[in-house]
């Protein structure tokens, strides 16, 4: 089943073309932790919480964990896993101070699609009379606990950008994000919230858009974790003789406390 964000608030044209566009082009990749502090690792996920396909080790590029004092790779030591009967990626465990950002970038290749409409994960070099080609890249950030160092800007492609500490927020509260596609504010761009973890139809995904300058207003309504997604596409492609276009994705994910005066 086709996942429709790609589309909601682009033109008639493009959503033409994107609602042809094969599933995982449309997965968002996401961090999450496992483990006690002592031992912290970090989690990628694939898909969406009611269709998790593999998440894949080697297509993450890079995946660092931020702290006030300077920044760590932790790629080494990145491997399949399984967790609740899902495919991962996941870290070696390493020493979480609480206050850390974590930051992947996760390429999701080229993918075409063939005269006869099927999907691979190939490039017109293979395929010249491909119907359809695209790049795909995914950028997923998560916050450990409050005062990480999360007005960090990592110069991602599509990157969300907090306002003020995420981890601080109370629910009632709301959360101003900046969306900087290639460093400058995306506008009218649509960005989603769940919390990464129960299925939801499509239609019931609460969605929020950018102003003008890029920001938008996450209301918080509980506690628990909170997933930000945003998709968006970009024609034409970076490379233009491998793809029609780039589709980029990117997430934020943190957890909101209860406040004392909700207990």
């Amino acid at each position: 089943m086709i996942d429709s964000r790609l589309v909601k608030c682009l033109p008639l044209a493009i959503a033409l073309l994107l609602g042809s566009l094969a599933p995982s082009l449309a997965h968002d990749v996401w961090l999450t932790l496992s483990g006690p502090a002592s031992a912290r690792r970090v989690v990628v996920n694939y898909g969406h919480p009611d269709d998790r396909p593999p998440a894949f080790a080697d297509k993450v590029v890079d995946i660092f964990a931020i702290t006030q004092s300077g920044r760590s790779s932790l790629l080494d030591g990145l491997a399949a896993a399984s967790e609740n009967g899902f495919q991962i990626a996941r870290t070696k465990p390493f020493l979480d101070d609480g206050h850390t950002l974590l930051a992947a970038r996760y390429d999701n290749g080229f993918w075409i699609k063939t005269t006869g409409g099927v999907f691979r994960n190939a490039t017109r070099r293979l395929v010249p009379d491909a119907v359809e080609s695209v790049w795909s890249a995914k950028f997923a950030k998560a916050i450990t606990g409050a005062d990480a160092p999360w007005p960090e800007l990592l110069g991602h492609d599509l990157e969300l950008v907090p306002l003020s500490d995420p981890a601080k927020v109370q629910p009632g509260e709301a959360l101003k994000i900046k969306v900087l596609f290639r460093g400058k504010p995306l506008s009218d761009a649509e960005v989603e919230r769940s919390d990464g973890k129960t299925p939801v139809a499509e239609k019931d995904i609460p969605t929020f858009k950018t102003d003008a300058d890029g920001i938008v207003t996450i209301p918080i309504a509980k506690p628990g974790p909170h997933l930000l997604v945003i998709d968006h596409r970009a024609a034409p492609s970076v490379t233009p003789d491998q793809a029609t276009a780039d589709l980029y994705n990117a997430t934020l994910w943190f957890g909101v406390i209860a406040s004392e005066r909700g207990r």
